[in-house]
C-alpha cells in the first residue's frame, strides 16, 4: 500500500463541511477515535532531527519516523521512560538508534494532544477502497479553540489507487495541502518555542577574507563562548557526558585560538585570558576521565577474557563512587565567583570595538594572510617532526606531533569558510585519520596509567577487591597489546597523509601567494 503525505487544512477549514462533500460522493463509515498525548523527543544537538527523524511517543509507545513523509521507521513499548538507547528494550527501534543517539540523552522537546478519527472509504459496493484519518492536534491545557494543526491521512487500499487519487484530488480543491510530515513537527516545535538544529558545537561561521585578524578571531571566539555557556546547565543536571565533552572542547578551542592565532590582541590580554581558561579545562579534567572509563565498561568486559569479565565490577563501582564526588565539586566551580569572573571578564573583551595596540601588531591585518602563514608554518612542521618519527617511533615525539595535529585542526575549522569547502573538507578528512592514528595511541597510555593508579586506590582487605586487581592486570595487559599494534600503524598512516599529492593540495591552499588588502 502506498501512503500519501498529509494534507494540511488551512485555518478556515470546516471539518463538518469537509466530511459532507467527501460522504456526497463517496460513503463513509467512522471505525474508531480516540484522543491521547504525544510527546516529541530529540537528543540536546538534535541528532534525529539532523537525520530528517522524529522520535514521538504517545501511550508508552516509542514510533520513530521520518520527518518528510510520516513513513514509521521503527516502534517499541518501553515503559519506564527510557533515557538512553539501551534504555529501549533490544529490537528495531534501538538498533536504529544506537548509532544515531550514541551516548547522548533523550530529552522531551515538546508535547500536544491529539485528537484522531478514523474512517472506511467504501464505494459503490460498499468495499473499503481507502482508509482515511483525520487528526486535530492541540497544545495540552490551552484554552484556544483553534488547534495547531488539522490534517488527514490516506491509506489506499491495494487494487484502488484510483479512489485514492480521485479523494486526494478532493481534499486538495477543498483548500488542502498535501506536504510532508516536516510541516507539522515545524509548527509544534514553534508552539513549543523550540527551533529544530538551535544547537551545535560545530564550528560553522562566514569569515570574510579581508576581515581584520582581531574581529575575525573574536567571532571564533565568542561562537565558542556561547557553546560553553550552552552546555553549563546540562552539566550541572548531569544529563549526559557530551555536555561535559562539549563544554571542555570549547574550552580548548578557545585556549589554542589565544596561543596559535598570534598577535592579534594586546599581549597582556593573552597571557591573562590563556591563564584564565587553563584553570577552567583544569577543574573537569577529573570528571572527564572518569566519564570515559565508565562510557568503556562494556568494552572493557569484552577485552578480558569470560573468567575475569565480572572481577572488574569492584572498579566501576570504585569510578561511580568517585564520579558522584568529582561531579559535585565541578558543579561548585562552575558556580564559583572565580568561574563567573572569567566569564564576564572575557565576554566584555570580546564586545570591545577594535583597537590597534603596539604588542597586537597583527589585529589589522586581514585573516586570510595570517591564517593562510600559520596554518602553513604548522603544517610543515607537523611533516617535518613526522619523518623524523620515521626513524625512531618513540612514545613522547608521537605525543608531541598529536598535539601539533590538534593545534592545525583547530585552526583550520576556525578559518574554514575562508577557503573551498570541497577542497579543505577533503584535507581534514586527511588530518582525522592521522590524528584517530595518534589520539587512539594517547588513550591508550593514559587508559593504562589510569587504570593503575585506580588499582592502587581499591581497598586491599577483602578478596573481592584482590580478584579485581587481577582483571584489571589482565585489562592493562591487553591495553598495552593494542597499544603495539596503534603504534605500528603510525608508519603507514602518517605516510598517507605526508604523501607528495597531500602536500602539494596543502600547499596550494594554504602556502600564502599573494596579500589580500586590509579592508
Amino acid at each position: 500500500m502506498q501512503n500519501f503525505l498529509p494534507f494540511y487544512a488551512t485555518s478556515n477549514y470546516d471539518e463538518i463541511q469537509l466530511l459532507e462533500t467527501i460522504n456526497s460522493s463517496m460513503s463513509l463509515f467512522k471505525t474508531e477515535s480516540c484522543i491521547e498525548t504525544l510527546t516529541y523527543y530529540d537528543t540536546f544537538d538534535w541528532r534525529l532531527y539532523h537525520e530528517s527523524l522524529a522520535l514521538v511517543e504517545g501511550a508508552g509507545l516509542y514510533t520513530l519516523s521520518r520527518l518528510n513523509d510520516g513513513q514509521r521507521q521503527a516502534s517499541a513499548q518501553a515503559g519506564d521512560k527510557p533515557a538512553f538507547v539501551w534504555d529501549f528494550p533490544p529490537g528495531m527501534l534501538q538498533n536504529q538508534l544506537a548509532p544515531i543517539l550514541q551516548m547522548r540523552a533523550l530529552l522531551a522537546l515538546a508535547q500536544v494532544e491529539k485528537q484522531a478519527a478514523a474512517y472506511r472509504v467504501l464505494n459503490e459496493d460498499q468495499k473499503t477502497v481507502v482508509y482515511l484519518i483525520s487528526e486535530i492536534m492541540r497544545l495540552p491545557q490551552t484554552d484556544t479553540e483553534s488547534p495547531l494543526i488539522t490534517r488527514f491521512r490516506l491509506k489506499p487500499v491495494r487494487g484502488y489507487d484510483d479512489q485514492a487519487q480521485a479523494l486526494a484530488l478532493l481534499l486538495q480543491e477543498q483548500g488542502l495541502v498535501a506536504t510532508g510530515d516536516d510541516r507539522a513537527y515545524t509548527k509544534i516545535m514553534q508552539a513549543a518555542r523550540r527551533a529544530p538544529g538551535d544547537y551545535s558545537s560545530k564550528i560553522a561561521l562566514q569569515l570574510e577574507p579581508a576581515m581584520r585578524a582581531d574581529e575575525a578571531t573574536k567571532t571564533v571566539l565568542r561562537f565558542l563562548l556561547l557553546v560553553m555557556q550552552q552546555n553549563e546547565a546540562g552539566i550541572k543536571k548531569d544529563i549526559d557526558t557530551e555536555f561535559l565533552h562539549d563544554f571542555r572542547v570549547a574550552v580548548r578551542r578557545t585556549r589554542s585560538a589565544l596561543s596559535q592565532v598570534k598577535r592579534v590582541f594586546p599581549a597582556a590580554v593573552t597571557e591573562r585570558f590563556k591563564a584564565d581558561f587553563r584553570a577552567v579545562g583544569r577543574f573537569s579534567n577529573d570528571l572527564r576521565d572518569l566519564d570515559v572509563y565508565l562510557l568503556s565498561e562494556t568494552g572493557y568486559r569484552a577485552l578480558l577474557p569470560e573468567i575475569l569479565a565480572d572481577d572488574i565490577g569492584p572498579l566501576f563501582t570504585h569510578l561511580k563512587r568517585k564520579r558522584s564526588q568529582v561531579l559535585k565539586q565541578v558543579r561548585r566551580d562552575l558556580e564559583s565567583e572565580q568561574y563567573l569572573r572569567i566569564i564576564q571578564a572575557w565576554q566584555a573583551f570580546l564586545n570591545e570595538p577594535s583597537r590597534d595596540d603596539p604588542s597586537a601588531p597583527n589585529a589589522g591585518q586581514p585573516i586570510i594572510n595570517l591564517a593562510q602563514a600559520r596554518l602553513y608554518k604548522i603544517y610543515r612542521r607537523i611533516v617535518k617532526a613526522g619523518h623524523q618519527i620515521l626513524e625512531n617511533v618513540a612514545d613522547e615525539k608521537l605525543h608531541a606531533l598529536r598535539i601539533e595535529c590538534k593545534k592545525l585542526r583547530y585552526l583550520m575549522e576556525f578559518f574554514a569558510s575562508l577557503f573551498p569547502e570541497d577542497e579543505i573538507g577533503q584535507l581534514v578528512k586527511q588530518l582525522k585519520k592521522l590524528q584517530d592514528n595518534l589520539g587512539d595511541f594517547n588513550d591508550l597510555c593514559v587508559q593504562e596509567e589510569y587504570l593503575l593508579r585506580a588499582a592502587a586506590e581499591l581497598p586491599a582487605a577483602k578478596a573481592e577487591p584482590q580478584e579485581a586487581l587481577l582483571a584489571i592486570g589482565g585489562l592493562i595487559s591487553r591495553l598495552d597489546q593494542e597499544r603495539q599494534v596503534v603504534k605500528a600503524d603510525f608508519a603507514k598512516t602518517f605516510t598517507n597523509f605526508a604523501s607528495p599529492e597531500n602536500q602539494a593540495h596543502f600547499k596550494r591552499l594554504f602556502k600564502p601567494q599573494k596579500k589580500v588588502a586590509a579592508r
